[in-house]
């Protein structure tokens, strides 16, 4: 039977890849990127990433899952906190326009999940880094934002 500290390191476990896969994204966008002030922003987010990763694989080996102020396996999934890590496809088609939103959204769920993280842990050292990384999930969301009021939506 899973517990709860192991339903949170899997969230945990499965957070970390997401930066990582984040990262990734961000690379290969930077790579197609027709404009260099878009290649710059998309390769500035990519390495914030390497630095969220480091933070969350820092908190995990210090036993940041056992600090979670939940009582139950039940309560724990109802509160459902993988629908903030939910993979939403794009492909080699896929227009700078859907880019930028599938990063928009990317960035804002992340925001929310690392905010509802650091409402969950009583530990107060935990807490200020689920509010750092939202609040650099955050700034990052807003930065893609003015790339698109920018860019997209001066055409539409």
């Amino acid at each position: 039977m899973t517990t709860v500290q192991q339903s949170f390191e899997r969230l945990v476990s499965l957070a970390i890849e997401r930066e990582t896969e984040t990262y990734e994204f961000y690379m290969q966008a930077a790579k197609r990127a027709e404009l260099s002030s878009s290649a710059k922003l998309l390769k500035e987010l990519s390495e914030q990433e390497v630095g969220h990763r480091k933070k969350l694989e820092a908190a995990f080996k210090q036993g940041v899952c056992g600090t979670f102020v939940c009582k139950s396996v039940a309560e724990f999934k109802k509160m459902d906190l993988d629908r903030y890590l939910a993979e939403v496809p794009l492909t080699p088609s896929s227009s700078p326009q859907d880019v930028l939103i599938f990063a928009i959204k990317k960035e804002e769920a992340a925001h929310d999940f690392y905010k509802t993280l650091s409402e969950l842990t009583a530990d107060p050292s935990n807490k200020v880094v689920f509010e750092t990384l939202a609040g650099e999930e955050l700034k990052h969301k807003q930065r893609l934002q003015d790339l698109y009021d920018e860019k997209i939506q001066q055409w539409m």
